[in-house]
C-alpha cells in the first residue's frame, strides 16, 4: 500500500514537472516579439521597463495569495486557469492599442505567472518527502529553464517567419488554452487537510509586504547581504530587461536572433548553475565564487560595452555574463539561508522579496535609460554593481 502511494507521488510530480515545462515554453513565446510589437505600435522606448515592472510587482503579489488560496480549495483548481488567464492576457497585450488596458493585460499576466509558480512549487513541495524535497524541486526549476529557452526560440522564429509580432501573442493564447485542458484532463487535486494554526498564520502571512517584516529579526550581516542582494538586483535587471529591446532597437536584429540568443543564453545559465557551480563549490568558498564572480561580471560589461559593435564577441560575452549573474542569484540566497538552521524557508522569502524589489526597480530603470540612451543600461550595470563590490569588500563579507 505505501509503495503504491509513493509511486502515485512520484508519478504527480512528474506530472506538475512536465506541466511546469509546457507552462514556461507558452509564457516565453511573447518575450522576443515583444521589442517589434513596441516598435510596430510606435510607443515609446520607456514602455518596456513600465510594462515589465507592472507585471514583476503584480507577480510579486500574487504569489503568496494565489499560493494560500491554493491551499484551501484545492490546488488543480487554481492551476487549470494560470495558462489560459495568461494567454488571454497577452493576446489583450498582442492586439490591443489602449494603453491603460495594456497596463492592466501586464498584470493579470503577472498574477497568472505569480500563481502558476507558487503553485507549482508548493505542489511538489507537499508531495514530496523530506529528503527528496529539494531535489524535486530543483526538478522543476530545471524543466522552467529549459521551457523558457525553447518557448523563446519557437516565439522569436513565429514573429520573424509571418512578419508580425501578433503571432507570438496569438500562439500564447492558444497554447495556454491548450495547456489548460491538458491540466484539467491529467492534474490530480490536492488539498491541505484542515489545521486551524496552520491557517491563521497563511492568513498573516497572505500580504506579500509583510514578509519584509521578517527582516527586522536577521542579524547584522543577514540585512547587508538583503541591501547586497538588492542592489544587484537593480544593477542585473536595468541590464537584463533592457538587452531584448537593446538589440531590436539598436542592433536590428530580427525576433528570430533574440529568441535564438536568449535560448543560448539560458541553456548556457543553466548549465552554470546545475553543473559549473557544483564543480566550483568543491573547491572554493561560496563567498569566494561570489566575489569573483560580482567583479568578473563587471570586466565582462566593460567589455561587452566597449566592443558592442564588433561582430559576435559581444554576443558570446552577454551569454557568459547571463550565466555569471545567475549564478550569483543562486549564491546570494545560499549564503544568507547557512546563517540559519531553523526557518529557512522565511529567511528566503525575505531574500526572494528584496530580490523581487530589486528586480522591479531595474525594470523600472531600464526602459527609461534605454530612451535616454542606448548603452545606459550597461553603464548603470557596472556602476552599480561595482558599488556593490565596494561595499562587500569594505564589509569584509
Amino acid at each position: 500500500m505505501k509503495k503504491n502511494e509513493e509511486f502515485e507521488k512520484k508519478k504527480n510530480i512528474n506530472k506538475m514537472i512536465i506541466l511546469m515545462f509546457l507552462c514556461i515554453i507558452v509564457y516565453n513565446l511573447g518575450h522576443p516579439a515583444t521589442p517589434a510589437l513596441i516598435e510596430l505600435r510606435g510607443w515609446k522606448k520607456s514602455i518596456s521597463g513600465e510594462l515589465l515592472a507592472f507585471m514583476s510587482t503584480a507577480m510579486f503579489i500574487s504569489s503568496p495569495y494565489l499560493g494560500a488560496l491554493a491551499d484551501r480549495v484545492g490546488m488543480k483548481r487554481i492551476f487549470v486557469f494560470m495558462p489560459f488567464c495568461y494567454g488571454m492576457s497577452q493576446l489583450i497585450f498582442g492586439f490591443g492599442t489602449n494603453l491603460p488596458l495594456i497596463f492592466l493585460a501586464r498584470m493579470i499576466s503577472g498574477f497568472a505567472s505569480g500563481g502558476t509558480f507558487a503553485v507549482a512549487f508548493g505542489y511538489v513541495s507537499q508531495l514530496s518527502e523530506k529528503e527528496k524535497k529539494a531535489k524535486n524541486i530543483a526538478k522543476v526549476s530545471s524543466a522552467t529553464v529549459i521551457g523558457g529557452a525553447i518557448g523563446q526560440k519557437i516565439g522569436g522564429y513565429a514573429a520573424t517567419i509571418t512578419n508580425d509580432p501578433r503571432t507570438s501573442f496569438a500562439l500564447q493564447f492558444i497554447g495556454g488554452s491548450i495547456v489548460s485542458i491538458i491540466i484539467f484532463l491529467i492534474m490530480k487535486e490536492i488539498v491541505k487537510k484542515d489545521n486551524k494554526l496552520e491557517e491563521e498564520k497563511s492568513k498573516k502571512d497572505l500580504n506579500p509586504f509583510a514578509t519584509f517584516r521578517y527582516i527586522k529579526e536577521l542579524d547584522g550581516y543577514s540585512k547587508f547581504f538583503c541591501l547586497i542582494i538588492l542592489l544587484s538586483g537593480i544593477g542585473i535587471y536595468s541590464y537584463g530587461s533592457a538587452l531584448n529591446y537593446f538589440l531590436k532597437f539598436y542592433e536590428k536584429v530580427s525576433s528570430d536572433t533574440i529568441g535564438t540568443f536568449v535560448m543560448c543564453s539560458s541553456l548556457l545559465a543553466f548549465f552554470g548553475t546545475a553543473f559549473l557551480l557544483g564543480k566550483l563549490l568543491k573547491k572554493f568558498k561560496e563567498k569566494s565564487i561570489y566575489k569573483f564572480l560580482i567583479f568578473a561580471g563587471i570586466i565582462l560589461m566593460a567589455v561587452i560595452l566597449f566592443r558592442v559593435k564588433f561582430g559576435v564577441t559581444p554576443y558570446l560575452l552577454m551569454a557568459v555574463y547571463t550565466m555569471t549573474y545567475e549564478i550569483v542569484r543562486s549564491l546570494g540566497n545560499t549564503i544568507i539561508a547557512q546563517r540559519y538552521k531553523e526557518n529557512q524557508g522565511k529567511i528566503l522569502g525575505v531574500a526572494s522579496a528584496v530580490g523581487s524589489l530589486g528586480t522591479a526597480i531595474g525594470s523600472l530603470l531600464s526602459g527609461h535609460l534605454l530612451n535616454f540612451n542606448p548603452f545606459l543600461p550597461f553603464v548603470v550595470n557596472i556602476i552599480v554593481m561595482f558599488f556593490v563590490l565596494v561595499l562587500i569588500l569594505v564589509k569584509k563579507l
